[in-house]
């Protein structure tokens, strides 16, 4: 269930080749694809910042076939994220195929009922992960009552520092109602340092819940990890090694943090990253 293809997802009907690109630094290689190909040829995906143009498939089941969507779009409009220009405000998927990955961007900001049937829905699973994180403003008593009737995973943002009593708070009901098997997804490099980073990493391992973190990538970025767009106060060498740590603590998290050589003995020996 967590194959996912981490790539363009290309697939052909007839003499039509379509093409979903997931990442802006893969449009050059979609390009290319496309233009070798005789036929005609349909492009999309949040790559080309506009929805995949595919009557009849879902896109996302080629690029992990246990994934899929219940509502699109978001009412939030965090200036770091795509949703808001690529699907706009929340609007539910009434004839949603029901999958174990769940990856909606804010099922919770969905109705009620919305919620209740996609919860009856995903009863048929052993295993349901909410891939995508949820909002921890609109984590309720109800709610993780009602995800609690699934053996789930569920995930939450902590992105900076507003955020700490909401996520500790959800974090707290998740326990009580829902689940232990928590993930904090920590947004880095986009308004904050170095050490601002690492603090909020370090209090969610204080928390018992190993974090994920996020590497800030500008909304047009051409190339993957590029360091146009970090915050001032970060270097490129910097965000590599407390993404590699973070990223990596099922194996390193008995060493601490400012112990980590492994990036330093690969930069003295001229490695490339």
């Amino acid at each position: 269930m967590y194959q996912w293809r981490k790539g363009i997802a290309k697939w052909v009907v007839g003499n039509n080749l379509y093409i979903s690109v997931p990442f802006t630094w893969l449009v050059d290689e979609a390009n290319i694809l496309a233009s070798q190909w005789k036929g005609k040829v349909f492009l999309g995906g949040p790559g080309l910042m506009m929805p995949s143009t595919c009557d009849g498939f879902e896109p996302i089941l080629f690029h992990n076939p246990c994934a899929t969507f219940t509502t699109r779009g978001c009412p939030n409009a965090c200036p770091f994220c795509a949703v808001p220009i690529l699907e706009g405000d929340l609007r539910e998927i009434k004839d949603f195929r029901p999958a174990p990955v769940v990856c909606d961007n804010n099922l919770l900001a969905s109705s009620k009922a919305h919620i209740r049937r996609v919860v009856d829905s995903l009863k048929q699973f052993p295993f349901v992960d909410f891939n995508q994180g949820l909002d921890c403003d609109l984590f309720t008593s109800e709610i993780a009552d009602m995800l609690g009737e699934l053996n789930c995973r569920v995930r939450f943002a902590f992105d900076d520092w507003d955020r700490q009593t909401a996520v500790q708070a959800a974090i707290k009901l998740c326990r009580e109602r829902t689940t232990n098997d928590i993930r904090i997804y920590c947004l880095v490099g986009f308004n904050d340092n170095p050490t601002d980073a690492k603090a909020r990493l370090e209090l969610v391992r204080s928390w018992g819940i190993r974090p994920t973190p996020m590497r800030f990538q500008p909304l047009d970025a051409k190339v993957k990890n590029e360091s146009r767009g970090l915050a001032p106060s970060w270097t490129d060498w910097e965000m590599k090694k407390m993404i590699k740590y973070y990223s990596r603590l099922v194996w390193y998290e008995a060493i601490p943090y400012e112990d980590f050589k492994w990036l330093e003995d690969q930069q003295n020996q001229g490695a490339l990253l």
